[in-house]
């Protein structure tokens, strides 16, 4: 299953997956876990495994937490475990083999579907017990079936990275509603010849997805205790049409936007061919990397509101789990909570690029941390517009087909109109998740 950033983040090389995936421990080689010698004592052994968006820049971070955590816990041990790229299918071969960690960190699409096959403790009966401590849509992200199986960790959502010294050149300024936005396209597009008004990313539903929400719409609903899907609805159909349009009618891209992932995007971006585009903070980094001088050059603001009257986008991220093979859920608790304690979170998002899940440090970012400076502080201002996919099991078979991009490149190739690709994709959607 696609995480909401994965083209954005670094693929490891084989050889350094291997590495990976081969046990570091903070404190030597990874051992079984030992159950607390008393129920609900913080004691003894837990394995931790940590995933994307975990790094080789990170690890060093993640090893001195959890030597200050034992240090904080006699008598405790944690065995940490490095993840390479596969990180979902070993996920998912542990589970199938009994042979699952006590913490892990875990793509928030994931979540849902870890605990429809029943290998998450519940966290929370009432997810809405942990309402005000979490970013919204995170916490929507742990929930099946009405129970939180994880606890938020990091968060990563897009907004809007502009040319801010084309735009003011015409005496625009940050695009407000998408009705805007294609207005400034237009206006600099023709004013800078070889310039492209706006970058589309056609390969990656997570850039456009969320527009059914902005339009209006919904992508799926509960109805009965099945869920259905929406995307055939007259405002996710006009999403859709309006943002294939920004090529097919409005000739605002390259023509070889329609398979462009992120990454293709900044990097016409950083090559100045493109005026705007919807991108993550870490697509913003990839920009700056390739043309540092360009910082001057850049604005960044939250997302353009729909006619549905919001800016609302996915949340991507991580949250922490546990599993409930864990023979030691006291320490594997105590782990979590210490991991979200504000100092030590945001010691790792910092290095990430992503937001903290936690209203607390989220805050702390915001006001006088990482995600304070200019071109960073839109995406703090566009974490609470956020929303989580469809909290059912099988979503990753959506994810999994590629049904969405298919039906973006249906419409912009013109193999199909909106409307018959927006009704095939529905039953598409139908059939992964329509029996729950």
């Amino acid at each position: 299953m696609q995480r909401p950033w994965r083209s954005a983040v670094k693929v490891t090389t084989t050889a350094t997956a291997v590495a990976l995936l081969l046990t570091v421990s903070a404190c030597g080689d990874d051992t079984p876990e030992a159950a607390s010698g008393t129920a609900g004592e913080v004691t003894g052994a837990i394995n931790v495994w940590m995933g994307d968006p975990i790094g080789t820049t990170q690890q060093p971070t993640i090893v001195q937490l959890a030597k200050d955590y034992e240090a904080a816990h006699a008598g405790t041990k944690v065995n940490l475990r490095f993840l390479g790229a596969d990180a979902h299918q070993t996920y998912l071969t542990s589970i199938a083999g009994g042979t699952v960690p006590c913490v892990a960190l875990i793509g928030n699409t994931w979540s849902p579907e870890f605990a429809g096959l029943q290998a998450l403790e519940p966290i929370a009966q009432d997810p809405t017990s942990m309402k005000g401590k979490y970013t919204q849509s995170m916490i929507d992200s742990t929930v099946l079936d009405g129970v939180s199986y994880a606890v938020p960790y990091d968060t990563g959502v897009r907004a809007l990275i502009y040319r801010k010294d084309l735009l003011d050149k015409e005496g625009l300024g940050a695009p407000k509603t998408w009705d805007e936005l294609l207005t400034a396209a237009t206006t600099v597009q023709k004013a800078n010849p070889g310039v492209n008004g706006y970058g589309i990313i056609g390969g990656n539903a997570w850039y456009y997805l969320p527009m059914v929400w902005q339009w209006g719409g919904d992508i799926a609903t509960q109805e009965g205790g099945a869920w259905k899907a929406q995307v055939a609805s007259p405002e996710a159909t006009a999403a859709f049409t309006f943002y294939a349009e920004l090529l097919t009618k409005h000739n605002l891209s390259p023509k070889g936007s329609v398979t462009w992932q992120g990454a293709d995007a900044a990097k016409a971006f950083a090559l100045g061919q493109v005026a705007m585009m919807v991108g993550g903070s870490w697509d913003l980094k990839t920009i700056l990397a390739q043309n540092p001088e360009m910082e001057k050059q850049l604005g960044t603001a939250p997302l353009p509101s729909g006619p549905g009257g919001n800016n609302d986008t996915f949340a991507g991220g991580s949250n922490l789990a546990i599993f409930k093979g864990c023979e030691n859920k006291a320490t594997a608790k105590s782990f979590v909570d210490f991991m979200l304690e504000t100092d030590n979170l945001v010691s790792v998002t910092t290095k990430i690029g992503l937001l903290p899940a936690t209203t607390d440090a989220l805050e702390r970012e915001r006001t006088t941390g990482s995600f304070s400076t200019p071109l960073l502080k839109a995406y703090a201002e566009q974490a609470p517009h956020t929303r989580s996919i469809p909290p059912v099991a099988t979503w990753g078979k959506v994810e999994g087909t590629g049904a969405i991009v298919n039906a973006m490149q249906a419409i912009m190739n013109g193999q199909k109109t909106p409307e018959a690709a927006m009704q095939e994709l529905a039953g598409q959607i139908d059939a992964a998740i329509g029996k729950q």
